[in-house]
């Protein structure tokens, strides 16, 4: 059987399966199959440290108060628009209505 990623062919043991029932084989071999996975796997290391380098730069600590994360406008204007920071606001500034 031909690898579809090294283009070489070699033989069936070298494949695994993807499905045993079925007998369907991966089209890449085990080499070259754990490679990708491998390049896939540092992949997701990398957006995983960058996501919580993202968190840690985007928080913001509201004047009523309260820490949160802003990665988007749209949050900060959820947090201004919720319950909790117009309560802590107006006993803050001691407003009444």
């Amino acid at each position: 059987m031909e690898c579809s990623k090294c283009h070489k062919i070699k033989k069936f043991c070298e494949f695994s399966f993807k499905n045993i029932e079925d007998k369907i084989y991966y089209l890449y071999c085990d080499e070259c199959r754990n490679k990708t996975l491998e390049e896939q796997f540092k992949y997701r290391e990398k957006a995983y440290e960058e996501y919580n380098m993202k968190k840690i730069n985007n928080k913001i600590t509201c004047e009523c108060g309260c820490n949160y994360v802003c990665f988007r406008e749209f949050h900060m204007f959820r947090h201004i628009n919720s319950k909790k920071h117009k309560k802590l606001i107006k006993e803050k500034y001691n407003l009444v209505e």
